[in-house]
């Protein structure tokens, strides 16, 4: 079984305990205990010259 430690709350995770939502077009997971962001989908290579950055760590909500 694959555990994750959430970076802020250190709680270990599985992936089933993960919360899947939604912020505006991306898909993330969230950690039930502290909602901070653990996985984002990538920012299309397009939003990258409009400004937009690709998370480099985990993200708090």
């Amino acid at each position: 079984m694959i555990r994750i430690v959430c970076p802020f709350c250190h709680v270990p995770l599985s992936l089933q305990e993960l919360i899947p939502a939604q912020t505006g077009a991306r898909s993330c997971l969230l950690c039930p205990e502290c909602s901070g962001w653990l996985v984002t989908d990538p920012v299309p290579e397009a939003d990258e010259h409009e400004g937009v950055t690709r998370p480099v760590a985990a993200e708090h909500v």
